[in-house]
This record gives structure tokens, C-alpha cells and sequence, in this order.
């Protein structure tokens, strides 16, 4: 028997992958801009320098056609503040310590979120799933289904709690530990974190998928020819 590649599956792992390509970034060219130049900029100009990683990924996205990320823009405003107090008071803790405030503000937001019966999880994975306007409507028609409202909800309680956990950990390392350890320990820390919740939420929804398919909030596997 040969298999069948289902073209639905790999639009849905597409969708993953995007997911990951918008994520890495974020996470990884802030430490490697600081360390590259703290040496010759000081600490406090390299904490600016990678802070600006969300500002510069909103102009590359709209100089090449693509829309923006929603969470990204999110950052900016908030970059902005920190980098105006750290410059204001010569301080680095305020950009130290914007990661840590994001993701508790990330954290109130998710969980808000569920209680108004707008998940932020079905919002961010239709913002990082697809790079194209008919890709997210189509994800966005799909997903709307109350079954997958449910689901969406539970995982935003979730990843609430995890943000909120994460966020006051962030805070209690900028305040405690010296830049380069922070920055040093920030990537590996959250890449952690976020890995456990996508797969605690990957186990959740594989079970819902079982029961109802037509969601299609995972991938579906290859079909042998019978």
C-alpha cells in the first residue's frame, strides 16, 4: 500500500512551523545582539539595542508586504517606556524587567480573556499560524465553532497562570541578578516554559481532537491507500 499525503495535514504543519519561525526571533536575537555589543557600547546602549528586536521585525514585515504581528506591535509601546525610564534614571532595570511586566500583563489578559468568552490563545494562533489574510479567515471560520471556543478558553485559563508564574520570575531575576545573567538566562528560560505549555496544550487538544475532527485543530496524520 503507498500513502497518501493529505494536504490538510501539511497546511496544518505549516501553520506550526510559522508559528515557530514568529517565535524564535523574539526570544533569540535579543541575547545575541546584547552580548555582541556590549563589549564595545556598554550595558545600557546593548540593552537598547536588543530591546528593539519587535520594532525591527513590525518594519521588515511591512517593507516585504506582510501584515504585521499583532503581538509584536503589542511590545512596542511598551519597549518604549522602558528604554525611556532606563535612559531617563540610567538604570537597565526597567528593560531587564519589561519581559517579566509583559508577560504578567500577557498573563491578566489570557485569563481576562477566557472570562469574556474572547480567547486570546484562538487570536494569537490565527496572528502566528499565517502570514496571509484568506489563510487566518479560513482558520478564523473554522475555529469559531463553539466546540473549539471551549477548547481555545481552557487553554487561555492555562496559559494565564503560566504567563503570570513566568512573569514573576522574569521580575524577581531583573531585580536580583546582574544584565548579563539576565540575558544570559532569559532565552533558555522562556524557550523552556513555552515548550512545556505547547506541549500541555498539544496533549489537551489531541484528546478534544479525538472526539470531534472536524475542528481541526491539529494536524491529521497520512492516509494509506486502501
Amino acid at each position: 500500500m503507498t500513502p497518501v499525503k493529505d494536504d490538510h495535514a501539511f497546511r496544518n504543519w505549516g501553520h506550526i512551523r510559522a508559528m515557530v519561525v514568529n517565535m524564535l526571533p523574539g526570544m533569540v536575537l535579543p541575547a545575541v545582539i546584547y552580548f555582541s555589543l556590549r563589549p564595545a557600547i556598554g550595558v545600557l546602549l546593548a540593552l537598547i539595542a536588543a530591546s528593539c528586536v519587535p520594532g525591527v521585525d513590525t518594519l521588515v514585515r511591512l517593507v516585504r508586504g506582510r501584515a504585521p504581528n499583532g503581538f509584536a506591535l503589542l511590545f512596542i509601546p511598551s519597549t518604549g517606556l522602558s528604554v525611556g525610564l532606563a535612559t531617563w534614571l540610567h538604570s537597565p532595570v526597567f528593560i531587564l524587567a519589561k519581559g517579566g511586566v509583559t508577560s504578567a500583563a500577557m498573563g491578566l489578559a489570557f485569563a481576562f480573556s477566557a472570562a469574556l468568552r474572547r480567547p486570546l490563545t484562538r487570536t494569537m494562533a490565527l496572528q502566528l499560524s499565517s502570514d496571509h489574510r484568506e489563510g487566518r479567515r479560513r482558520l478564523a471560520e473554522r475555529w469559531g465553532h463553539p466546540k473549539a471556543t471551549r477548547v481555545f478558553r481552557m487553554l487561555a485559563v492555562g496559559w494565564g497562570l503560566l504567563l503570570l508564574l513566568l512573569g514573576g520570575q522574569q521580575i524577581l531575576m531583573a531585580l536580583e541578578a546582574s544584565p548579563g545573567l539576565v540575558m544570559a538566562l532569559e532565552p533558555p528560560v522562556h524557550l523552556v516554559v513555552m515548550a512545556l505549555g505547547i506541549v500541555s496544550s498539544v496533549l489537551y487538544v489531541r484528546r478534544i481532537q479525538r472526539a470531534h475532527p472536524e475542528l481541526g485543530l491539529l494536524p491529521t496524520r497520512v492516509r494509506p491507500l486502501p
